[in-house]
């Protein structure tokens, strides 16, 4: 496979719902929900605009966890909103463009907007001191970059990139130049992406994935610049390639936002306060790789015995996820970076197959010499060479399976779509920082536990997701029920963000489709973990998103698309 206030009073926030209901009736009485395709007289040449219009509210639900917001760590994310707060109030735009001549050449551009009014300036914490005299965010101010990605009004350059077709003597052949997606092997949802063969083939887009539960993985992909083709040499077997261009860092939930699990990460926060003798350590430029270098090759082999498709991969790339450690420690004078280490080697196989009307898909992956689970704020003096690191890297194994399928008409439902995947990951070795290894056995885990986020040897995790529909509610509109749910299930990875037992999130919800032109969506979003405390505060969690486990929140939806 390869593609304002900051505390609305009850009265604002039922003014903003209003807005928004008003804002989707205009766009319903355009009645032009239909992509604009431009009549260019040249039947040769194809020229598709499309623009999305996305309107959502979002209002938390659940009351705050006392010892979540005694954490020094988590208290401004828990504090930014209150229970009855709007935690969104949105407005995005996407825009795209693709111009085709002779449908094997062209190009495509698209651009995002948005706007939150939700958000303002000023950052919220624990009112209670000692932590109204620490926040992360200096004199409770939003950074310009947490500013500019949460409130706006903002935008970006997505897709940016030229395509052909050719034949090269009696091989097809496809190219692409410019930023642009591309994700090889069989991963669905988020979870298990962190163990595939695409890991951080794509920086990913965290803030969108952290308010969406359930979103696959691919609707989560950034383009980077690069060039890419495929080759199809046989009937049988295709071969593909990638060089890349540009590197990014992944786009998180920023600390003292509503989803952003601790305070100190990633790139909006200004610093974190470490103790009493060391006062704060300050955020430093991040230490990141390369912006050129990384590449990749695959072959994909359908065999008609085998009637299926087997693939062969390997990649050189750098991460997208980072360690967090100290670089300089001394009172008043101490920073944490954010640590992208590069020079890592992925070797991997995939499968897929229809089985029994059931789509199935499956890999095995080596990664070398690949970050491991860091202790964070693990210290690590003076500031590493560009695609280096002090903390731990080493060698890991990686494997998932999923499979997808309907469900006919039943009395409950008139059809349901329906997917599970799984995913295991296994440390083998570890090549360097072995000191800063936060594991079972080593020495940032002497005294704690797997419960205190300390990976293990291997690691199991599962998402499930289930949509009955019911067609025709009323004339011109479906009804639909999606729900999904992601946990590990044993276990703690080894590698960043890669999941631990207990540590999961869910989502359940209503969706009407009008028309086939109008997406009304209803949910309700939560997360799980396990931490432990003191009785006043959390003293250690098992995993950072944890710290999100009192953030239910409701979400209100519109889209359409003209």
């Amino acid at each position: 496979m390869t593609r304002s206030s900051q505390v609305p009073q009850a009265n604002g926030a039922l003014r903003s719902l209003s807005l928004t209901a008003i804002a989707a009736g205009v766009l319903l009485a355009c009645g032009a929900a239909d992509a604009f395709e431009v009549d260019t007289g040249n039947p040769d040449l194809s020229v598709r605009w499309d623009n999305t219009v996305r309107l959502n509210y979002g209002q938390r639900v659940e009351e705050r966890d006392a010892r979540i917001g005694n954490s020094a760590l988590a208290d401004e994310g828990t504090y930014s909103f209150d229970k009855g707060d709007a935690v969104a109030k949105r407005i995005d735009l996407l825009s795209e463009l693709d111009v085709v001549w002779k449908k094997r050449h062209g190009f495509r551009l698209s651009g995002a907007g948005w706007f939150d009014d939700a958000y303002g300036s000023s950052s919220r914490g624990n009112p209670n001191p000692p932590f109204n005299a620490i926040p992360s965010y200096e004199n409770n101010q939003y950074s310009g970059y947490t500013k500019r990605f949460y409130h706006g009004p903002s935008g970006e350059i997505l897709d940016a990139f030229a395509f052909t077709g050719f034949n090269a003597g009696e091989v097809p052949v496809q190219a692409r130049a410019g930023r642009h997606t591309l994700y090889w092997g069989e991963s669905l949802f988020l979870g298990s992406h962190m163990h595939s063969i695409a890991y951080a083939q794509n920086p990913l887009d965290l803030q969108k994935g952290f308010a969406t539960p359930g979103t696959e993985a691919k609707e989560l992909f950034r383009p980077l610049n690069q060039l890419s083709a495929q080759a199809q040499l046989t009937e049988e077997l295709s071969v593909a390639g990638q060089y890349l261009l540009q590197w990014e860092a992944a786009r998180y939930p920023e600390g003292g936002t509503y989803l952003g699990p601790v305070d100190f990460a990633f790139n909006g926060p200004d610093r974190q306060f470490i103790s009493p003798t060391l006062g704060f350590a300050r955020r430093g430029t991040a230490a990141e790789p390369s912006q050129h270098g990384e590449f990749g090759l695959s072959a994909r082999w359908s065999p008609k015995f085998l009637d299926g498709s087997m693939g062969f991969y390997y990649r050189r790339f750098a991460d997208k996820l980072p360690q967090v450690l100290l670089t300089a420690v001394g009172p008043a004078s101490s920073e944490y970076n954010m640590v992208y280490a590069d020079k890592i080697d992925l070797y991997g196989i995939s499968f897929a197959k229809n089985i029994a009307g059931l789509s199935f898909g499956s890999e095995v992956s080596y990664r070398r010499n690949t970050p491991l689970s860091a202790q964070v704020f693990g210290v690590a003096p003076g500031r590493p060479a560009q695609g280096e690191t002090q903390g731990p890297r080493g060698d890991t194994w990686h494997a998932l399976t999923n499979l997808v399928g309907t469900v006919p008409k039943t009395v409950l439902f008139d059809s349901a779509s329906w997917a599970a995947e799984a995913q295991w990951s296994h440390w083998s070795k570890v090549r360097s920082g072995a000191n800063l290894f936060n594991a079972e056995g080593f020495a940032p885990c002497i005294g704690r536990d797997k419960w205190d986020g300390c990976a293990t040897k291997d690691y199991v995790g599962a998402s499930f997701a289930f949509t009955p529909t019911w067609y025709q509610v009323v004339p011109g509109v479906d009804l639909s029920a999606p729900m999904a749910y992601a946990v590990g299930l044993y276990g703690n990875s080894a590698t960043v963000f890669g999941g631990n037992e207990g540590l999961g999130n869910y989502s359940i919800g209503l969706a009407a489709d009008v028309q086939q032109k109008y997406r009304f969506d209803l949910k309700y979003i939560d997360y799980v973990g396990r931490y432990k405390d003191n009785g006043t505060a959390v003293t250690s969690t098992n995993g950072l998103t944890t710290y999100l486990k009192d953030r239910g929140f409701i979400s209100v939806t519109f889209r359409t698309t003209f």
